[in-house]
């Protein structure tokens, strides 16, 4: 495959494509370039089949840089820096990133998944997320896999998510429900601040679709939608609060 390297910090640049030449070797450096325009018209000059993009440049952004191509036909692995939100956007748009300072193993993950996101033909649906969510500074979008397709769901479609071993089933409006190979801790991570509540060990609730909380029994949360999940003893204050602050 054949890469080029798009960031305003030279340091960044070289050593992304010396960890390339170690860690990837079958990925060919076939230009670097240090803002919007040249990153431009490097791609244009080179056609290559995949882009190291920093996020934010002195001339704009790696977003411009994907949307000067309509037709694109090249994956893209975002550089960025250690910032909460924007790890969350990427993650929860299920869209290639590398944080500064680049980890080998990360980078080696990042192309892999690249490889396989861009095949897939889904690349359009991630990048349409994740620049929601970093536009708003909110999450609002979520790009979900299942073994057969892919989905791009409004967080507000989510009412509940439930764990499945490793796996875990988002329940949505609508009666509709995805089963996704990601475990419900790292959703717990990424939707806490949105109104999202691990009620119970197998269960993660959207406070917005709750409605009452029942203290027989143990004590249920019943949802919107008729569902009625355990909540654990330790989580009972918690649950209060959290409703409370809504």
């Amino acid at each position: 495959m054949r890469a080029v390297i798009i960031d305003d910090e030279t340091s960044l640049r070289e050593s992304t494509s010396t960890l390339l030449s170690i860690y990837c070797p079958d990925i060919e450096i076939s230009g670097q370039a240090a803002n919007v325009k040249d990153g431009i018209s490097l791609i244009q000059k080179v056609n290559p089949d995949l882009a190291f993009l920093d996020v934010e440049m002195p001339d704009g952004t790696g977003f411009d840089i994907v949307h000067a191509f309509r037709d694109r036909n090249f994956g893209v692995i975002f550089i960025t820096g250690h910032d909460e939100y924007a790890v969350k956007a990427f993650r929860l748009s299920a869209i290639d990133y590398i944080l500064k300072p680049i980890d080998p193993d990360e980078l080696e993950k990042a192309v892999t998944k690249a490889r396989a996101s861009y095949e897939s033909g889904i690349a359009g649906l991630q990048m349409k997320a994740l620049e929601s969510n970093l536009a708003e500074k909110k999450v609002q979008r979520i790009v979900l896999k299942d073994s057969e397709k892919v989905y791009l769901v409004g967080v507000e479609e989510i009412i509940r998510c439930e764990s499945d071993d490793n796996y875990t089933r988002f329940y949505l409006s609508e009666e509709r429900n995805i089963l996704v190979s990601t475990t419900l801790k790292e959703y717990e991570n990424l939707l806490s601040s949105q109104d999202f509540f691990r009620c119970h060990q197998s269960h993660l609730i959207n406070l917005n679709f709750f409605d009452h909380f029942d203290k027989r029994e143990g004590g249920s949360v019943f949802m919107k939608d008729g569902s009625r999940l355990p909540v654990s003893v330790r989580k009972r204050d918690s649950l209060m609060k959290a409703l409370e602050e809504l």
